[in-house]
């Protein structure tokens, strides 16, 4: 297999070295930004190509990591060139293997190859490649299992179908994480606190909540007052609320109440489903 990549980014850059690293063959870089395809192809002791033809005419599989607005740009440049018996893959976590119309009629295989992992620096995150769990979809599925398991990385596949739930998947945990901890800090703000203060406060809550749920799982990680049924204090919680966060927090809690009725089938929770209801 000789690996080229379209895009000199972090995904495309770390995937790289992380090939390279294994034992993998990566021909090269092209991208847009010339720079970039430089540095990235220094960092893989491969090639910096300087158009589209000569990685492709190189390259028997092909990672477009670009920007996923790109992606569907690049394909049609490069669906105009020889492109039969290569494996064409993108790195998106929304967009699917589809993407690459009509690639299966020209004799290629194609693949979404998404790694579960925030990538966030091109010349360090390629480390954390290596446990990462990277979900794949597209004919070319086997093949890309085969190449990251060897490179010590986990994957499941899904289909095309559910590529917008995979992703939603993601970004509840990733990105709403973000902005209800952005919540908390603002809230503690609001008691006094420096906004310094409020992070470094809240950040042991952050990590070891964090810490229990991958340990144990949501339902046994779960604590706080939906865990306990404690109408009480979730009503004084709402009082600091205006409505629009109340409906937020009451949405929230619901979903709190439902692994707590896992954890605790026997209490009834009527009372306390009956008020969140009227809130959301």
């Amino acid at each position: 297999m000789k690996i080229g990549f379209i895009g000199a980014g972090k995904v495309g850059t770390s995937l790289g070295k992380l090939f390279v690293q294994h034992g993998m063959t990566v021909t090269g870089y092209f991208s847009k930004t010339p720079q970039h395809a430089e540095q990235a192809a220094a960092f893989t002791q491969s090639q910096c190509f300087s158009s589209l033809d000569d990685v492709m005419n190189a390259s028997d599989t092909l990672f477009v990591t670009t920007p996923d607005g790109v992606i569907g740009r690049m394909w049609n440049d490069m669906a105009a060139l020889p492109i039969k018996s290569k494996c064409i893959c993108h790195c998106s976590g929304a967009l699917p293997s589809s993407v690459f119309a009509s690639a299966e009629e020209l004799g290629a295989r194609v693949c979404s190859v998404h790694p579960l992992l925030a990538v966030s620096d091109r010349f360090s995150s390629w480390e954390q490649l290596e446990g990462a769990f990277f979900t794949l979809e597209g004919s070319g599925s086997a093949e890309m299992a085969a190449l990251l398991h060897a490179c010590g990385a986990q994957t499941a596949t899904i289909g095309a179908a559910d590529k917008a739930r995979y992703h939603l998947a993601a970004c509840v945990v990733s990105n709403l994480a973000v902005g209800l901890s952005h919540w908390g800090m603002q809230l503690l703000e609001q008691c006094g606190f420096t906004a310094e203060q409020a992070q470094q406060a809240l950040t042991p809550l952050i990590l070891g909540n964090a810490q229990a749920v991958c340990a144990k799982g949501p339902r046994d990680a779960l604590t706080g007052p939906a865990e306990r049924g404690d109408l009480g204090t979730i009503r004084s919680h709402m009082a600091c609320l205006n409505r629009e966060d109340q409906a937020l927090y009451a949405l929230l809690t619901r979903k709190l109440c439902d692994l707590a009725q896992e954890k605790h089938p026997d209490r009834d929770d009527t009372a306390l489903r009956t008020y969140l209801e009227g809130l959301s």
